[in-house]
Formats: C-alpha cells, sequence, structure tokens
C-alpha cells in the first residue's frame, strides 16, 4: 500500500486532462494553419493566374 493522499487519483486526473486540452489545442491550431496556408495558397495561384493572363 502506497502512502498517497486521498486527491492523489484526482490530481493526477486532472493533470491528465490538461495535457489532453493541450494537446487538442495544438492540433486545432495546426489544423487551422494548414487550411488556412492551403486556402491562400488556392487563392494566390488563381490571383497570380489572372494577373499573367490579363
Amino acid at each position: 500500500m502506497q502512502d498517497w493522499d486521498d486527491d492523489a487519483e484526482y490530481h493526477a486526473a486532472v493533470s491528465r486532462s490538461w495535457l489532453m486540452v493541450v494537446i487538442a489545442l495544438v492540433c486545432v491550431v495546426a489544423l487551422t494553419a494548414v487550411v488556412l496556408v492551403v486556402v491562400f495558397g488556392v487563392f494566390g495561384v488563381s490571383e497570380v493566374l489572372s494577373i499573367v493572363s490579363a
């Protein structure tokens, strides 16, 4: 038997929860960045083509 206080499992669960929140936020930010790069890339290519073809 380990000498843990009664709240040890609770604190461990809270720590794991915060870790999951941070990982989720990093994934959301990365996905948003990828989408923005793709969107601006597509619009950038269409703008360049319209300028070149004019």
